[in-house]
């Protein structure tokens, strides 16, 4: 219930309420859909956009947006493991429609991942890879991700 009463009153991200019960991002969502509560793409476009900070003094938004590509391969970890598609499908609908991901003809997906600094932005891919990996593995599949900071030299 603490979840539930969290996640309605947004005063916390989805991977914050996460973090500070010590489940992953997916358990939560799961648990949110049991209890009835209605996860919708407005609801997120909402939060994200009451995301934007002002420093206080100017008016200025201190808010940037990057436009990161991810590269992402998932296979089956053995022959006799199944669920490849699944588990492709979960990452995106748990994690990649957090930053509005569009998929590209190439196979690679375009993010837009709002940050403060750059320390923030490498935490926040950080977290993301690690989210993606540890999705793969708990359905039995491994991943190679590599995210590209477009217009720049920065790798993941």
């Amino acid at each position: 219930m603490v979840a539930e009463t969290l996640y309605r009153e947004r005063k916390l991200s989805v991977a914050a309420i996460a973090q500070k019960l010590h489940v992953s991002k997916s358990t939560l969502y799961s648990y949110l859909r049991h209890r009835g509560v209605a996860i919708s793409a407005y609801e997120k476009s909402a939060r994200k956009a009451s995301g934007v900070r002002d420093n206080g003094n100017t008016g200025i938004s201190t808010t940037k947006v990057a436009t990161l590509l991810l590269t992402l391969r998932i296979e089956n970890n053995s022959k006799f493991v199944r669920g490849k598609k699944r588990t492709i499908e979960h990452i995106e609908h748990f994690y990649l429609d957090e930053y509005d991901a569009q998929r590209r003809s190439n196979g690679e997906y375009e993010l837009k991942v709002p940050y403060d600094s750059d320390a923030e932005l490498d935490d926040t891919v950080n977290e993301l890879l690690s989210d993606i990996a540890s999705g793969a593995d708990d359905r039995h599949c491994f991943s190679e991700s590599e995210v590209h900071m477009e217009g720049t030299d920065r790798y993941w």
